[in-house]
Formats: C-alpha cells, sequence, structure tokens
C-alpha cells in the first residue's frame, strides 16, 4: 500500500494538484493502518526530491509528524543523516524547538543538523541550517 501510494506522490510532485493528491494519499495511508511502518518510505521519497517545493504544512509531513514519540525521530534523524533536504532539516528543527520547549536540550538534533553543514548537501538545505542554529 505504502508504495503505491509513494508512486502516486512521485507523478503527481511539481504540479499545482500536488497538494490535493498527497491529502487524498495519506488519508488512504491512515486509514490503512500502515502507521509507523510509512514513515521510512516516505522519508526515502523526500530525499530522492531534496529540493522539492513541498510545504511544510503538507499532508506528506504532517503524517509523519504524528508519530512524534513514537520513533518518527529516529527515522528523521536517520535520513537527515543519510541524505539532508530542504523538508528533512525544516522537520529536525522543529523536533528541536519542540524540546527545548519541553525543557530538553535538544543537543541530539541539533548534532545531526550541525553534522549537515559539513556533508555535500546543497548550499540552499545548509543555509536552512544555518537559519535555524
Amino acid at each position: 500500500m505504502t508504495e503505491e501510494i509513494i508512486e502516486r506522490l512521485e507523478e503527481y510532485l511539481g504540479t499545482e494538484e500536488f497538494e490535493y493528491e498527497a491529502e487524498n494519499c495519506m488519508e488512504e495511508l491512515d486509514e490503512s493502518g500502515e502507521g509507523i511502518n510509512a514513515v521510512l518510505p516516505l522519508l526515502r521519497f523526500l530525499e530522492r526530491h531534496p529540493m522539492a517545493d513541498i510545504s511544510m504544512t503538507s499532508a506528506v509531513v504532517r503524517y509523519m509528524e504524528q508519530f512524534y514519540g513514537r520513533g518518527y525521530e529516529k527515522f528523521l534523524m536517520e535520513s537527515v543523516s543519510r541524505r539532508p533536504t530542504v523538508h528533512t532539516v525544516r522537520m529536525l528543527g522543529r523536533l528541536r524547538n519542540a524540546a527545548i520547549e519541553e525543557g530538553l536540550d535538544g543537543e541530539e538534533f541539533e548534532d545531526v543538523l550541525i553534522d549537515v553543514l559539513n556533508s555535500e548537501a546543497e548550499d540552499e538545505i545548509k543555509d536552512t541550517v544555518r537559519e535555524m542554529i
């Protein structure tokens, strides 16, 4: 099920219909019961399109963020370490900020973001990280 949905996302990426189709896809994914098992394939989708214009309020991002506190953080940190994207570094920045707001230091998230600055990521991705830290 997850792979079929990602194929649809790939098909609509870059079109005006993407957000509408993403909403439909994430609703189907939610109803399928895939749960957190869909997070890694969705992160891999983002990794294949590091500079894609996907809104931070996108259904794709919201779907993954619903698993905060249930393993999503680990998958996201691994994804950013593997292949940072504009969206995944922003998502990790949000986790860092949430940790700080909860009275935690957010250091583990910040360390991964700092590593992006020393990676071969695109300049725009590095600039995004610099703005956050």
